[in-house]
């Protein structure tokens, strides 16, 4: 059983070379895979990776304006939309500061 979750760890670290525009958090160290916790925290990290990899990650959309308002992780990104105009904002401290740069058409 841990030669094969090795293997699919070391195939997982391959593939994931070019996936880190989104930056998953950094899992925690698992030294006990028999205890249920652990299991879960690995299955929760290697879904996060799967999402990058596979492209499925999707930007929240709120109408209300998250800076002050919304709490989130350091990274974390959503779209805000404020009656039609749209900004793309990233939480910068890992509490309620979020950053936005409005989105323009393209040309």
């Amino acid at each position: 059983m841990s030669n094969k979750l090795t293997i699919v760890v070391c195939l997982i670290l391959v593939l994931i070379g070019d996936s880190f525009a989104y930056r998953p958090p950094k899992p925690t160290r698992l030294t006990q895979l028999d205890v249920e916790t652990q299991v879960v925290q690995l299955n929760e990290s290697l879904e996060s990776l799967w999402n990058v990899v596979d492209g499925r990650y999707n930007l929240d959309i709120v109408t209300t304006n998250p800076d002050g308002n919304t709490k989130g992780d350091v990274g974390d990104m959503l779209l805000f939309n404020n009656s039609g105009t749209y900004y793309f904002a990233i939480n910068t401290t890992g509490a309620k500061i979020w950053r936005s740069v409005v989105l323009t058409d393209t040309p």
